[in-house]
This record gives C-alpha cells, sequence and structure tokens, in this order.
C-alpha cells in the first residue's frame, strides 16, 4: 500500500514507527504530514534510495521495517522518547541544537543530543563520531575535549554542524548504552525480563537527566524505586516518578515535572500512552 502526504490511518502509524528506527522523532500520531516527510526524506538518504519525500512506496516501507533497531533494550521508541526529553523534536533540533551549545557550568561544549565533550577524550570521540563528521569539524571539536565550557571556546565553532541523523546515532548506539550501565549499577533489576521496554526506557531517562546520586532527601524517590525493584513490587514504581515532581517549581521548571509524569506514564502504560506506539 502506497503511502502519501495527507494520509491518516494506521498504515501511516506503521511507517513512522519504523522511521524512528531512522532517528525521526516523530510522534505516532498516523498524520502523514509535514514531518513524516522530511523523515522520509532521511530515511531515503540514509539507505541509497532517492525518491519524493511526500510518498512511501511498498519498497521504502520493507526497507525501514528490515532495518535494525538502533537500540534494542530500550527500542526506537525508547531511544525516541529519551530524544524528545532532550531536544524536543527534529525541528528544534535543527534549529537550536545542530552547532555545538554551551550549557552551564560545569558542562562543555555540547553537540549532538547531550553529547558533552568536556566528558570525553580524544580516541572515545573519534571512535563516536569519526565516521560521522566531516575532519574539519573533528579537529574543531577535539580542541575542546576535557574542557569546561565558555563562551570564548564556542566561538569559532559557529560553523560545525551535526546533522541529526548523526546525533541519533551516536545518541542510540554510544551514548544510551552508556547510560543504561550507569542504570544499572543502582537498578539492577533493569535487565529483568519482567520489565517492558517503555518501564526501562522510564528508567534510564530518569538516569539520563538527573545521574546515580542517591543521597540526601532530594533522592528519596530515587532510593524508593531501588527498594521496590529489588522487592519486586515494581507496580509501585510509577508513583515515585510522579512524587519527584515535588522537587521542582511549575514556573520554572515545568519541564521537569512533565518529564517525570511522562515516565511514570511510560511504566505504567507503555510507549502508546506518550503516542510513540
Amino acid at each position: 500500500m502506497v503511502l502519501r502526504r495527507g494520509d491518516r490511518n494506521d498504515s501511516v502509524k506503521t511507517l513512522q514507527r519504523e522511521l524512528n528506527k531512522f532517528g525521526a522523532m516523530l510522534l505516532v500520531d498516523g498524520d502523514f504530514g509535514g514531518g513524516t516527510c522530511t523523515a522520509v526524506g532521511s530515511a531515503r538518504e540514509q539507505l541509497g534510495r532517492p525518491g519524493p519525500l511526500d510518498v512511501a512506496d511498498d519498497e521504502l516501507q520493507q526497507a525501514v521495517a528490515e532495518a535494525p533497531d538502533p537500540c534494542p533494550p530500550l527500542t526506537a521508541a525508547g531511544v525516541t522518547f529519551i530524544a524528545r526529553e532532550e531536544v524536543s523534536d527534529a525541528t528544534a533540533y535543527q534549529r537550536r541544537y545542530q552547532v555545538p551549545t554551551c550549557p552551564p557550568a560545569p558542562s562543555g561544549v555540547t553537540i549532538g543530543i547531550g553529547y558533552d565533550c568536556r566528558f570525553v577524550d580524544r580516541p572515545e570521540f573519534e571512535s563516536d563520531w569519526g565516521d560521522l563528521l566531516p575532519a574539519s569539524a573533528m579537529t574543531q571539536l577535539a580542541g575542546v575535549l576535557g574542557k569546561e565550557g565558555t563562551p570564548a571556546l564556542l566561538g569559532p565553532l559557529a560553523d560545525v554542524v551535526v546533522p541529526l541523523p548523526a546525533a541519533m546515532r551516536v545518541f542510540a548506539t554510544r551514548s544510551l548504552p552508556k547510560y543504561l550501565a550507569q542504570t544499572r549499577s543502582i537498578y539492577p533489576q533493569v535487565d529483568d525480563p519482567g520489565l517492558t521496554p517503555a518501564q526501562r526506557t522510564a528508567l534510564v531517562s530518569l538516569i539520563y537527566n538527573r545521574g546515580t546520586d542517591l543521597a540526601g532527601d532530594r533522592r528519596l524517590e530515587m532510593r524508593a524505586i531501588r527498594d521496590l525493584l529489588a522487592a519486586g513490587r515494581n507496580d509501585e514504581v510509577a508513583a515515585q516518578f510522579e512524587s519527584m515532581t515535588r522537587l521542582w517549581n511549575p514556573e520554572t521548571t515545568g519541564g521537569l515535572i512533565r518529564r517525570r509524569r511522562s515516565e511514570a506514564m511510560l511504566w505504567r502504560a507503555g510507549f502508546a500512552a506518550v503516542h510513540l506506539e
């Protein structure tokens, strides 16, 4: 069944789920609109299958369906969830994040989806990005590795562009496995077969955002999650995500409140609850 711009049906939902394996960051809403057109074009480029952006023929649909999942423990839906929490969507990425940024200290110059150049060395950086960025960009970025970010460091990098497909590939295949390992260090049950990929994603999203520190009142709920998982009381975990919203002011850090509530929805109802399935 050929799909075209303007189509709205379950077949488009299937296409959108598969396009997210290519880093499209689409909501699975069944609407073949502009975002899906852009994702079709990106998938065509990555697959070496030229063609119109506003049409997904049977051959393209089969090719994206056969593409491997970029991060099997979380699935493409999980990768998409965390990426959207970090940069919102593909349009926002291209507007705000495809050039290097400088978050507040102690961060370094950051590229892609939260890739902090302060905390990687040259061999790791080259392994992560060497086949994805031009040599000129690699040389420029090498100068900021291991350093706290400053406007002076950031300024000369204004012409460095990290395309979304490259950013999502590093995010899915390099960054998220590290955060999964960090999650495992305090929540070893993350690997339990009884957890769904959505629940696993909720835990990794939490650690990606808050780290593994369990000390103090602000980490009360994170310790409770540890204890609930250890006791097999998984049904009670979602309430701890929701309880964490006490920590932030809705007027200044509402995004973190929304993130915790979305993680709770993931835990209870899976990816469908956040329009990724």
